[in-house]
């Protein structure tokens, strides 16, 4: 699973998350970032990924996301925390 998370790009990951928010949206700020939180460190747990290492590829799916010019799905994201969260 580990070599498959790491050869994602950052497309994927991009969309599958504007997805997710996409499905959570409609719930309340904190029943978002708490089934957020807690579907993340299950999924570290199921697949025995520490937690700061997810987080760290995380940083560098985002960073990929902003510098490639597709990053319409993550900007779509990040103002949606920004203002509707």
């Amino acid at each position: 699973m580990k070599d498959k998370l790491h050869s994602i790009s950052s497309n994927r990951a991009q969309v599958s998350a504007f997805k997710l928010l996409d499905s959570l949206q409609r719930l309340p700020t904190e029943e978002q970032a708490g089934s957020l939180i807690l579907a993340f460190l299950l999924m570290c747990k199921r697949f025995d990924y520490p937690p700061r290492e997810a987080c760290e590829l995380g940083e560098r799916l985002l960073s990929d996301c902003l510098s490639k010019g597709r990053g319409e799905q993550i900007r779509a994201l990040q103002n949606y925390m920004k203002g509707e969260l």
